[in-house]
């Protein structure tokens, strides 16, 4: 993998960021793992820079994911079904979307308790040739284990009391799900070094596992890995975007090409939850439709990730008009293994230039407390919902360098996906302002944190479907759709409490038909 930086007119300042990193030693301590490298925050690295070592640790693992990867393929097994959310869920999404079936098997991502969404992981998957993957660093991850209560009465009823050979755990040693899944005989249980947080844990067994059972070669994958840990540049590159950062340019909009489209969701979480706390932070845009140059304001700094060269027209002419661009360029898909750990490498240095720790989340939990208050019934009820045009409300609080975020607690769908597209597109336009989208409550482990603990520059649209129909939890006094409307909540009043401008919109029974009517009002052209 290559990095090839074009700042343009923020050339010196650039090179003069990089030179002062390298004066004070700093390149050389992020190529060391030497934790002094991130200043008051060297404690923290101690304990959480695992990740850079993984390329040569995994090699360990090897052998059991091997066998674990041919013995699904003998054995005839057909999906593999992933219940995770944040780290441990979008890695393996972006296998899925960029190796497809290699093996012969499909992976299904569970990253939503939406009840459709919850429901149709499940649809013509065939509980005799299925496995499932419950992956949770802490193994109390509210949402996996709801999950598994489902998935794991779908096996059940299925195969019997075979159903624990078709469970692998992937966690933390010695977690209360590591001892469950002992005490009933799961297929494996994968222990992940402790030592690594859940957004950089793509090169280790949350994400290698998936990625072999998908027929990605992982032994090559390690092979890519252990050479960008090695590269200097990706440590530059961090250094540049913390620089650009603290001179404005705080939007890093991430344009990947085809092939590798989806790695934009894996990178925005690991950008939005490494550096968004303290008021301080980088906003990654992601998915973002492409736009004229002049649809995009001084704020923005572009992260090309470049595989087959389509996006070059698009984003040499964005670099013309003056907005620097930097490329990360690799030549073979399985290569994304690079574009990992080149990002961890880049983002745990901009961390340490910022002056902010890079491996905690502490805004977090403040959405997840809240969710629980109002799922206990001790929540305030929200009755502050709008109708879709409301959403030109948040579009008129709008300030030349903030960003507007979309965030939908509803079912996701293509459909959901190319609506909330055209709002980006429509927002764009009239205001040249960033935009963000998240389907809720993925987001919440994601760029939920960015979004408490970051710059005070966003303003946020809740979108709010039914939730219906319903379905229960098995062993559980609520059901997936209660879990989801509390999620909403609990992530309203978190914003609300860290000061954050909100408008809550009722999607009405028909939430297509609602992100279509507030795609309307914005102006959005070539609605899907």
């Amino acid at each position: 993998m290559r990095v090839i930086p074009r700042p343009g007119p923020a050339t010196g300042l650039v090179e003069d960021a990089i030179a002062d990193a390298e004066g004070r030693g700093l390149v050389a301590q992020v190529l060391a793992g030497d934790p002094s490298a991130w200043g008051d925050h060297a404690e923290a690295a101690r304990e959480w820079t695992g990740w850079m070592r993984a390329p040569e640790d995994m090699r360990a693992h090897l052998p059991m994911i091997d066998g674990l990867a041919s013995g699904a393929v003998e054995q005839g097994i057909r999906h593999v079904l992933v219940l995770g959310m944040g780290g441990s869920s979008l890695s393996p999404e972006v296998t899925r979307r960029t190796f497809g079936h290699g093996a012969g098997i499909e992976l299904r991502i569970l990253d939503s308790t939406d009840p459709v969404a919850v429901q149709r992981v499940t649809e013509g998957v065939d509980p005799a040739t299925c496995l499932a993957i419950v992956s949770s660093k802490s193994g109390t991850t509210a949402e996996p284990l709801a999950f598994l209560a489902e998935v794991g009465q779908f096996l059940e009823d299925g195969v019997g009391a075979s159903a624990p050979d078709h469970l692998i755990a992937i966690t933390d040693p010695g977690t209360p799900l590591a001892t469950r899944a002992r005490d009933e005989g799961w297929r494996m249980v994968a222990e992940n070094p402790p030592d690594v947080g859940g957004r950089f844990s793509a090169l280790t067994l949350f994400g290698l596992i998936p990625m072999a059972l998908a027929g990605v070669p992982v032994h090559a994958v390690l092979d890519h890995a252990g050479a960008t840990r090695a590269d200097a540049d990706v440590v530059r590159l961090g250094v540049a975007l913390a620089a650009l950062a603290r001179a404005g340019r705080d939007k890093l909009t991430i344009i990947a090409d085809p092939g590798i489209g989806s790695f934009g969701l894996w990178a925005e979480q690991l950008v939005a939850e490494s550096l968004g706390k303290a008021g301080e932070g980088i906003v990654p845009i992601a998915d973002e439709p492409l736009g004229d140059p002049g649809d995009y304001g001084s704020d923005r700094v572009v992260l090309h990730l470049r595989l087959t060269g389509e996006h070059d027209p698009d984003v040499a002419a964005i670099g013309a008009s003056g907005i620097p661009v930097f490329v990360m360029d690799i030549r073979d898909p399985v290569d994304v293994a690079g574009l990992y750990m080149g990002l961890e490498m880049a983002v745990a240095t901009a961390g340490a230039e910022l002056g902010v720790n890079p491996f905690d989340q502490p805004d977090v939990q403040a959405a997840k407390e809240a969710a629980n208050r109002a799922l206990g019934g001790a929540g305030v009820p929200r009755d502050d919902r709008g109708e879709p045009e409301d959403i030109l409300r948040a579009v008129d609080m709008l300030e030349r360098g903030d960003y507007l975020a979309l965030l939908a607690f509803t079912t996701p769908t293509p459909a959901g996906d190319r609506l909330m597209a055209a709002m980006r597109d429509a927002v764009r336009a009239r205001t040249r302002v960033a935009t963000t989208a998240g389907w809720g409550p993925r987001f919440l482990h994601s760029t939920g944190q960015l979004h408490k603990g970051g710059p005070g520059s966003g303003v946020f649209v809740q979108f709010l479907g039914p939730g219906s129909p319903d379905l229960a939890i098995p062993g559980q006094d609520h059901t997936f759709g209660e879990l989801l409307r509390a999620q909403a909540i609990g992530d309203a009043q978190a914003l609300e409490t860290a000061g954050r401008r909100l408008v809550r919109i009722d999607l009405g029974d028909d939430p297509e038909m609602g992100l279509r009517r507030a795609a309307v009002a914005l102006g959005a052209a070539r609605l899907p």
